[in-house]
C-alpha cells in the first residue's frame, strides 16, 4: 500500500563562520519504491531515477547578505525537475543530492555524497560545511489510518449486546 511519508532536514554546520543547525522537510510517496537495494527518486522520475519525491523546504541563509535564512524549495534547485535526487538504501531515505547556485553564480550551498552539506556566501567570501541527517517522521496525517465509521446495524447490534450482558449480570446479583 502506498503512502505520503514525511521527514525532516537536519544540517549541522560545525565547518566556517556561520555553524549553527539549519533545517527542512520533505515528503516523498513510496509507490514505485520496491525497497531493495539502492534506489533513488526525483520529481518526475528523470534520469533513471524513480518519480515521487513531492516536496523538499530548507531553510538557510539568504545568498545576498549571508545572514537571513530564507525557504528555499525544490523548484529553486539548480536542474529541476531533475534534481533534487533523493536516495534509498532498502526504502530508508539515506541522503539527498542538490546544488543551488545564486543568479551571479558565485554563491551556492549543495548536498553532497555521503551526507556533507557545503556553502558558499557573498561572493565566495564566507564557506563552510557540515553534515546532512535525514528522519522519518514517525506519523505524519497521511499515513495514520483513520477508523472507518461503523454501520447503524453493527452498532445496534453491539447496542444489544451490552444490554443483554446487562441483564445477565442482573438476573445473577437477583439470585
Amino acid at each position: 500500500m502506498a503512502a505520503t511519508i514525511g521527514g525532516t532536514i537536519k544540517v549541522n554546520v560545525t565547518g566556517g563562520d556561520l555553524g549553527g543547525v539549519y533545517t527542512g522537510d520533505f515528503a516523498y510517496d513510496d509507490t514505485h519504491l520496491t525497497k531493495v537495494g539502492s534506489e533513488s527518486m526525483t520529481i518526475n522520475g528523470g534520469n533513471g531515477t524513480r518519480p515521487g519525491l513531492l516536496s523538499l523546504n530548507f531553510r538557510f541563509l539568504d545568498f545576498a547578505e549571508g545572514l537571513t535564512p530564507i525557504t528555499y524549495t525544490a523548484s529553486d534547485v539548480d536542474q529541476f525537475p531533475d534534481a533534487p535526487v533523493l536516495f534509498f538504501s532498502n526504502g530508508i531515505p539515506t541522503q539527498f543530492a542538490l546544488q543551488l547556485f545564486s543568479a551571479s553564480g558565485n554563491d551556492a550551498f549543495g548536498f553532497l555524497d555521503s551526507q556533507i552539506f557545503l556553502y558558499a556566501l557573498r561572493n565566495g567570501t564566507i564557506e563552510g560545511s557540515g553534515i546532512v541527517t535525514l528522519e522519518i517522521n514517525e506519523s505524519s496525517p497521511e499515513s495514520t489510518p483513520v477508523p472507518e465509521n461503523a454501520s447503524p446495524l453493527a452498532s445496534f447490534l453491539a447496542f444489544l449486546g451490552l444490554g443483554g450482558v446487562h441483564l445477565w449480570r442482573k438476573s445473577k446479583k437477583a439470585n
